[in-house]
C-alpha cells in the first residue's frame, strides 16, 4: 500500500527521525513521496556529506533572521556546515537556531524532518547517553529499526553499540537476536522510546521487510508494540519506491451488552462461564488487546450489571432504547468513536465469552495488511463476531435500523471473511442449553 493512502502525515508536521536500519533513505523517500513540492530536512547530529545527493537542493543559510522560504525547492536539506576534522560529514543546528527554522516553516506550512541520531549504517542500535537529540517542538517522532537484525548474532557487524544491547537484554555477545529481543529494545524507556516528548505522536517503522522470508512473522511483534507506539508500519524500499506492507494504527473496541436475554430467561451478562460472568470474560479479553479505547454498551438490567462493569477501567454507555434493536447500540458505539482519530472499530458480543485474544488479533492483523472495510468471522456460511468496521463505514453505520446491527451493510461493502473451523469458537449463547453446550465443548 502507499503511505499517502493512510493519511498519517501533513504539511504542518515537524518530525524527528531516530533509530537505525535505513533511517535516512526512508526519511528521504517519505519526503519525496508526500512532500515533493516543498519539504525541509535537517539534523541535530551529523549527516554524511554524500546524503546531500538525496536532496533536490542543499541550503546553507548564515542565519534564519531573514530566511527566504522561496529558496526551498522540492526536498531541500538545510545544514550549518562541514564538521571540523570530518570533512565527509555535515552538521545541523543548535536548539535556538532550529527553533527559529521551525517557526518559519510552520508559519508557511512547510514540513520539517530532522534526523536526531546516528546508527553507523547498522540495522539496529541502542542510544548513547547523549542521544537521541529530539527537539521539544516536534509533533511526531519516527523510530526506525531494520528487520534484517532478526536472526543475526549480536556483534559489531550488525549492531551499533552491541555491548549496551547485551546489557539491556541480559544476553551474551554473539547470541542470536529474536523478535522478543527486538520488542524489548523498542519498548525500553532508554531504547526506542528514549527522549520522545510526551505530546508527540509516536511512529515505528519496522523497516527492511524484504529481508523476511515471511512478513507475517512480525505480526505478533507489531501487535505487541502498538501498546507503546501510536502507529506501527511494516516498510521496505522496493525499486527505489517506498512500500508499506502493513499498518497497525488506532482501533476502538465496542462491547455490545444491552440485550434482555429473553430466550435465556434473565440477564445473560451475569451468566457464569469458567468461574466469571460473561461480561467479565469479554471485558478481560478486550483489555488484553492494545485497543486505543474500549466502550461497553449496556441497557437491559443496567443497574444489576453496572457494579460488575465498574470493577474495570472501561467507558460505559447506557442505551435506554435497547428494546428497538441492536442497531441502537451499534450506533452509540460508532458515535462514541466517529470523531476520534481511529482507523476502525471492532465489535464484541457479551454472549460469546469464549472469544480468544488470538481471534481478535487475527482480525487486526488482517486489517493491518489489507485495510478491508469490513472483516467478519464465518462458520458454515454464517457470520460470527468479532467483526471489524473501518472508518469508511461509520457514516453508513449511523443510519442502520432494527435488530440486525452492522450486518445491514454487508451487501454494500462485501466483508472479508475469516473462516472458523472450530464450532466452539463460533458458538453464541442464546439459551441455558447453549451455555451447557459451550461449557461441555471448552
Amino acid at each position: 500500500m502507499r503511505l499517502a493512502s493512510l493519511q498519517l502525515f501533513s504539511n504542518s508536521d515537524q518530525i524527528a527521525w531516530v533509530g537505525a536500519g535505513g533511517k535516512t533513505s526512508l526519511m528521504f523517500s517519505i519526503a519525496k513521496e508526500l512532500f515533493a513540492d516543498k519539504c525541509v530536512i535537517s539534523t541535530t547530529t551529523k549527516l554524511a556529506y554524500s546524503e546531500m545527493e538525496l536532496a533536490d537542493r542543499p541550503l546553507k543559510p548564515d542565519n534564519f533572521d531573514n530566511f527566504d522560504v522561496d529558496q526551498i525547492k522540492g526536498v531541500s536539506i538545510i545544514y550549518r556546515g562541514l564538521v571540523e576534522n570530518e570533512k565527509e560529514k555535515i552538521t545541523g543546528f543548535e536548539d535556538d537556531e532550529l527553533l527559529k527554522l521551525s517557526a518559519i516553516l510552520h508559519h508557511h506550512q512547510i514540513p520539517l524532518m530532522i534526523e536526531a541520531d546516528g546508527s553507523k549504517r547498522k540495522p539496529c542500535k541502542f542510544p548513547a547517553l547523549h542521544e537521541p537529540n529530539i527537539p521539544k517542538f516536534v509533533n511526531k517522532v519516527c523510530v526506525v529499526i531494520g528487520l534484517s537484525a532478526i536472526g543475526k548474532p549480536l556483534t559489531d557487524e550488525f549492531f551499533h553499540r552491541p555491548e549496551k544491547i547485551a546489557k539491556v537484554l541480559n544476553i551474551s555477545m554473539g547470541e542470536e537476536i529474536t523478535t522478543d529481543h527486538i520488542f524489548t529494545l523498542l519498548s525500553h524507556p532508554n531504547g526506542g522510546l528514549k527522549n520522545i516528548p510526551g505530546h508527540a505522536e509516536k511512529f515505528l517503522f519496522l523497516h527492511q521487510a524484504d529481508s523476511l522470508e515471511n512478513p507475517h512473522q512480525v505480526d505478533q511483534l507489531a501487535s505487541a508494540l502498538t501498546g507503546f507506539f501510536d502507529h506501527v508500519l511494516l516498510s521496505e524500499i522496493r525499486e527505489n519506491k517506498l512500500e508499506i506492507g502493513a499498518h497497525w494504527g488506532k482501533i476502538g473496541c465496542v462491547i455490545l451488552a444491552a440485550g434482555s436475554g429473553s430466550r435465556f430467561g434473565g440477564p445473560k451478562q451475569l451468566a457464569v462461564y469458567q468461574d466469571k460472568t460473561f461480561i467479565e470474560n469479554v471485558i478481560e479479553t478486550a483489555q488484553s488487546i492494545n485497543f486505543q479505547k474500549r466502550v461497553i454498551i449496556l441497557g437491559s438490567y443496567f443497574d444489576e450489571v453496572l457494579p460488575v462493569v465498574n470493577q474495570y477501567q472501561i467507558e460505559v454507555i447506557n442505551n435506554q432504547n435497547w428494546r428497538t434493536g441492536q442497531s441502537t447500540s451499534v450506533k452509540m458505539g460508532v458515535g462514541y468513536f466517529k470523531d476520534q482519530p481511529i482507523d476502525a472499530v471492532l465489535f464484541l458480543l457479551v454472549d460469546q465469552p469464549q472469544i480468544t485474544p488470538s481471534m481478535i488479533n487475527n482480525v487486526l492483523n488482517l486489517f493491518a495488511h489489507q485495510k478491508e472495510d469490513i472483516i467478519v468471522h464465518s462458520y458454515n456460511n454464517q457470520y460470527r463476531h468479532p467483526i471489524l468496521f473501518s472508518k469508511n463505514t461509520f457514516q453508513d453505520l449511523m443510519s442502520i435500523q432494527g435488530d440486525q446491527g452492522g450486518r445491514q451493510l454487508f451487501e454494500q461493502y462485501s466483508p472479508r471473511k475469516i473462516n472458523l473451523v472450530n464450532d466452539y469458537l463460533a458458538m453464541d449463547v442464546d439459551t441455558v442449553d447453549d451455555l451447557k453446550d459451550l461449557s461441555a465443548n471448552k
